[in-house]
């Protein structure tokens, strides 16, 4: 896969370019490109569908995770060569659907996701090491073939990272344990101190400021994900309960 293109280019889609030093992006104008042109971690955009497909071995979709979706359509709309797509979202049951329908012998979407990041957002904040000893999952569906599940792989192990097959429910249910629930804790735990006493926060130290520091991610995607994977996170909201 010599020619990867990268649709989106925040946190997790600039730390994929600048390991890979060869990306495209369909958007121009968005500030995250600007910096990745300036960065040399661009070299080469699209003006349209037919372009970017026609160009690439690989499409990596790391845009928000309500646009996922309909970015799979779009190009399986346009795909006029075979090509293998894949994305890096947080909830696997919002995208494995659709990319089990769209996947026919001429693309091919799997999907994955990289348990990395930070919390601070954009290409400002990405890292050609933010994925070096993380675990990243591969959540395949029945339409997927092995040679490309071994070939994205061996793709996530050149950027540092350990692939882990899970599927999509496991996932989704894994993550909201490990993730998800850890994230919206700490931003309630944030507010409520906030709420309770704020000028008690003169005194938070180090721990305080590890527990809450989930609590500055960026909102959209913790707001995606609580909609998006809502009844695995209350379930746990309710075992945890039990535990206080």
């Amino acid at each position: 896969m010599s020619n990867v293109s990268v649709i989106g280019l925040g946190l997790i889609g600039g730390s994929i370019a600048k390991a890979l030093k060869h990306c495209g992006s369909l958007k121009r104008e968005c500030g995250d490109l600007k910096l990745a042109i300036e960065e040399k971690a661009v070299v080469r955009l699209f003006e349209n569908w037919e372009e970017l497909i026609a160009w690439s071995d690989l499409i990596i979709l790391a845009t928000p995770l309500s646009t996922i979706s309909q970015l799979a359509e779009e190009i399986a709309r346009h795909a006029k060569k075979p090509i293998l797509v894949i994305d890096v979202s947080s909830v696997k049951s919002a995208v494995v659907p659709t990319f089990e329908a769209k996947t026919s012998g001429m693309v091919e979407f799997l999907s994955t996701h990289p348990m990395a990041g930070k919390e601070t957002w954009g290409f400002d904040s990405s890292d050609a090491s933010l994925f070096e000893g993380c675990t990243w999952v591969i959540s395949p569906h029945k339409n997927n073939r092995q040679a490309s599940i071994d070939k994205i792989s061996r793709l996530i192990a050149s950027l540092g990272a350990e692939p882990m097959l899970l599927s999509p429910e496991e996932h989704d249910r894994q993550a909201a344990l490990v993730s998800h629930l850890p994230a919206l804790l700490s931003r309630r735990l944030l507010q409520f101190v906030e709420k309770t006493n704020p000028e008690s926060l003169k005194l938070a130290g180090p721990g305080f400021r590890s527990m809450t520091r989930l609590a500055h991610d960026n909102p959209q995607l913790q707001s995606e994900i609580a909609s998006m994977n809502e009844e695995n996170i209350a379930e746990l909201l309710l075992k945890f309960k039990e535990l206080l």
